[in-house]
Order: structure tokens, then sequence, then C-alpha cells
């Protein structure tokens, strides 16, 4: 999955020169978000009347800044998706022309190859490239906003904490690494419900495929329909993990709507702090949040992206085996199947595969 991209010498310049622009531009983006923030801070100084500030100065500190940032961003914002889209696609061509020779060349059938070799590859590529960017975004938010928040600190009255060094980080931290802990434990069976309803999906293509140019035989209905009521158990034991998942998830987005408010509100009515810094705190403070909680609104997310790399892990080991390659089979009198055998009699009866035993590292048994 990462050797046909990174490391041939067709498409590693692509790889690590996109790399490289994305990463230029996550951190222009996450420096403007920075100006954003004082921006915000000049907001609500005007707002509150602690500063006077010209028309002149309104107007170059408050309208044109706002408007040149705006724009900034949603250009930055184009243009990572276009490179992210750009960058997907090419790898989404290494990873097939790295598997089709050996797919092409490998006498045991896979199961679900259309499944494997397009949906599975563009997904993964698709979904792991957002997973890290996200990543990537979270890490610089941290590099830029956490010493804004470390300083910010002392302005803010906390109970037990108010004589604490960067006092508003570490609360944040500490929550943050609870919910993870609660999060894994609500979502611990979704990589393998993810799992099973591919494979399940895998093999009701395949036999609309084969039911497609063999529409004359009368099981057909009745063999998809039973291949619709496994998809429908699959997909109900999704939907049951995934309601507590969504309901721990829900909890936790609405405990982070609460909580700030309560604690500026406090300190602004106590007298602690002006309006003006409480604006560039809540604006600091919120993307500390959401890169704290990276992990946790991703948290389904990797759970597929585990799952569909499951799938082609097994791909992997299936054509990746020389002794399943035609030119060794030959020579042991192995009798080439898709000739031989029907591929009806290849569904009934699958050959025997690698399945997933759930374990706690994610490998095939």
């Amino acid at each position: 999955m990462f050797r046909s991209y990174f490391l041939s010498w067709k498409w590693a310049p692509l790889a690590f020169g996109g790399a490289i622009i994305l990463l230029s531009l996550f951190y222009f983006q996450v420096e403007t978000s920075s100006r954003l923030g004082e921006w915000m801070q000049v907001l609500g100084d005007v707002v509150s009347g602690s500063k006077d500030y010209s028309l002149e100065q309104l107007l170059d500190k408050f309208i044109f800044e706002a408007v040149k940032i705006a724009a900034i961003l949603i250009g930055i914002g184009a243009v990572i998706n276009l490179v992210s889209s750009l960058y997907c696609w090419f790898w989404y061509e290494a990873m097939t022309y790295y598997y089709l020779p050996n797919w092409n060349k490998t006498l045991r059938d896979i199961d679900g190859p259309s499944q494997r070799l397009e949906v599975s590859i563009k997904e993964f590529v698709n979904k792991f490239l957002g997973v890290v960017k996200s990543s990537v975004r979270a890490i610089l938010v941290l590099f830029m906003f956490v010493p804004q928040i470390w300083a910010l600190s002392k302005y803010y009255d906390f109970f037990y904490f108010s004589e604490v060094p960067g006092k508003l980080f570490w609360i944040v931290l500490i929550i943050c690494i609870v919910a993870l802990m609660i999060t894994s434990f609500f979502g611990i069976n979704l990589k393998k419900c993810r799992y099973d309803i591919n494979d399940a999906e895998a093999v009701y293509r395949s036999a609309l495929e084969f039911f497609q140019r063999n529409k004359n035989r009368d099981d057909s209905c009745a063999k998809l329909t039973d291949l619709m009521i496994n998809m429908r158990k699959k997909n109900l034991r999704l939907f049951h993990n995934k309601l507590w998942y969504d309901l721990w998830i829900g909890l936790y987005a609405q405990l982070w709507s609460v909580l700030p408010i309560t604690f500026f509100g406090y300190n602004v009515f106590s007298g602690f702090v002006k309006y003006g810094i409480v604006s560039k705190t809540s604006y600091a403070l919120g993307e500390v949040i959401n890169a704290l909680s990276t992990p946790i609104w991703l948290y389904e997310e990797i759970t597929n992206i585990k799952s569909v790399a499951l799938r082609i892990t097994e791909l992997e080991a299936s054509i990746n085996d020389p002794k399943n390659w035609r030119e060794i089979q030959k020579e042991t009198g192995w009798e080439d199947r898709r000739a031989v055998i029907s591929p009806r009699e290849e569904f009934v009866e699958p050959l025997p595969k690698m399945k997933y035993k759930g374990n706690k590292k994610g490998k095939i048994k």
C-alpha cells in the first residue's frame, strides 16, 4: 500500500513532492488562522469599548483585515482540496499498477477482485490522506496556539487550578485523554463490523456480476435474497454498535459547547478578564480543543481505514505469493481453475481465505 507509491522511482517524486506542498499549505493555513485570532481580539475590544479607534484604524484593523483573512483562507482551502485530489489519484494509480501484474498471473481466484482492486484501493487512499491531513493540521495548530493558550491562562481564575501555569491547556488535555479512552470503549467493535460488511458486499457484487451473465438460472433471486439477508445482519450489527458510539460522540460535542461558555462567563462576570481577551482566548482555545480531539472525531474513520486495509492486505498476500503464479504452478501440474471451473461453482464454494479474528494488533490470522 505504501511501497508502491513512496518507494517507487516513478511515483516517489510525486509522493514526497506533494507531501511537502500540502505541509506548506497547511502551515500557511494555520498561520492565517492565528491572524484571525488577533482580529477577534480587536473585535472584542471594539464591542466592549475598552479601546477607542479612529475611523481609519477601524477600517484597517477590522474591515480590511477581515476581508483579507477570509480571502486567504478560502483560497488556501480550495488549493488544498485540489492538491489532495491529485495526490490521491496518483496514489490510486500507483497501487493499481503495482497490483495488476501479479494479479494477472495469479491462478488462484481472488474473492471480490472488483471491490479490492477498485473500490478498496480508492477508498483507502482517500480516507487515509484525509486522516493524515487532519492529523498534520492538528499538530500545526497545537504548535501555533498552545503557546497562546499558555500565556493567556494567567488572566483566568479556575478554582484549584488558579496557580497552575498553562492551566487552560492542562484542563483540555486531561479531558481529551479521558474522552479518547471512553471513545475506544464504545467503538471497540466498529472495525470488525466494517470488515464484515465489506466482505458481504463483495460476495453480493460477485453474485450480481455472475447472474448478469446467467439470467436464465432459476435460483438467481433466491441466492441473491440470501446474500441480502446476510448483508442485513452485518449492517444491523454495525447500527447497534454505532448507536452507542454516536450517543457518546454527541455527548462529548455538547460538553465542549457548554464548558467554555460557563468558564468564560464566570471569569467575565467576576471581573477577572476583559471581553477582548476572552474573544481571543475563546478562538485559540477552540482550535486547541479541536486539535486535541482529532483522534476522537476521526476514530470511526480510522476503524474504517483499518478494515479496508485488511482487505487489501489479503489481496497482497494472495497475489504476491509465487506459489499462486502461473509459471510456478504449471510446472507442478496445476490446472487453470478459471478454465475448468465455472464462476458459479467458485461463488458457491469459495476458496479458503484469511479470516479477520479481531485481534488487538489488527493482524490477520
